[in-house]
């Protein structure tokens, strides 16, 4: 049970059901996750041992972008098809902000404290992304055609991404669900941000 499921959380528990209660926040809190419900299982090496290799890849990630420039970035996530109205973007708080820091970008919202900021055409704006990438996934993908979906960026011009065309569609769902995939969805980002040190 996810920790903001409270109504059915409250449900099982006056019907006395044992449940296993976990929330995804920071990055870090994914390893936390697979290492307690492996415990709870009865599998707790072998969750360790997923825990460990995850912090083990997102280290050797890390160390690679440490010394790199780290570009302004708009990570994007959800948004009304072919407009930037409805844009939402990862804050300065959540695995996605983490993900993208690891990977050698700096998020252009890490101000804001919280996971989701809705951005107006003025924050995209005034927050002068050098990068901007679009995370494509679940049916949206299905229904989606990335090319047309990134060219809506050109309504504003004015954002260094677009003048320098660094705007990128990311597909998958392992951007947004939180598991052992998370290593790989920073490897991607690590590639779209510093193409030549991760090809």
């Amino acid at each position: 049970m996810y920790a903001t499921q409270k109504e059915l959380i409250e449900r099982l528990d006056r019907a006395g059901i044992p449940y296993f209660n976990y929330q995804h926040k920071a990055l870090a809190d994914i390893m936390t996750t697979i290492r307690a419900l492996g415990a709870r299982i009865g599998s707790a090496p072998r969750a360790d041992a997923v825990a460990a290799g995850m912090d083990r890849s997102l280290a050797e990630i890390r160390g690679k972008t440490a010394g790199l420039p780290h570009p302004a970035t708009l990570l994007v996530f959800e948004r009304d098809p072919a407009s930037l109205r409805n844009v939402y973007a990862s804050g300065g708080y959540g695995f996605l902000h983490d993900m993208l820091e690891i990977a050698g970008g700096r998020n252009v919202f890490a101000a804001v404290k919280q996971q989701a900021v809705q951005a107006s055409t003025e924050m995209l704006i005034s927050s002068k992304p050098e990068v901007i990438i679009e995370l494509l996934y679940g049916d949206n993908l299905k229904r989606t055609d990335p090319a047309k979906e990134l060219r809506a960026w050109q309504a504003v011009p004015s954002v260094p991404a677009v003048r320098s065309r660094r705007i990128s569609a990311l597909t998958g769902d392992e951007f947004v669900v939180p598991g052992p995939r998370v290593v790989d969805a920073t490897r991607k980002l690590a590639h779209t941000l510093h193409p030549d040190v991760f090809p």
